[in-house]
């Protein structure tokens, strides 16, 4: 089966650091065609765009062979969101 071309641009965009939180890849590949390469559900997916720290780090690790990148970058960009400015204002209330 052949990835979608979409990964590969999300490749691109990693690599130059415009992509900085786990939730940004999907702006440019659709959650559904990710969902269905990994084998899962698109409400699954969903929520986990959301609370990046429910996703098994096998799914990470499949999510960084699709998209052709190391698995500690996909793993730091997950990190990024769940201690990102999010996390920061919830602190501050």
């Amino acid at each position: 089966m052949e990835k979608d071309p979409r990964y590969k641009a999300v490749k691109i965009l990693i690599e130059g650091k415009h992509i900085t939180e786990f939730k940004e890849i999907f702006i440019h590949v659709p959650k559904t065609i990710m969902a269905h390469d990994l084998g899962t559900n698109n409400n699954r997916m969903t929520r986990l765009i959301t609370h990046v720290d429910q996703f098994t780090l096998s799914e990470l690790y499949r999510i960084s062979s699709l998209l052709d990148v190391d698995y500690k970058v996909i793993f730091n960009l997950a990190h990024a969101q769940y201690f990102g400015v999010d996390k920061r204002s919830k602190k501050k209330a």
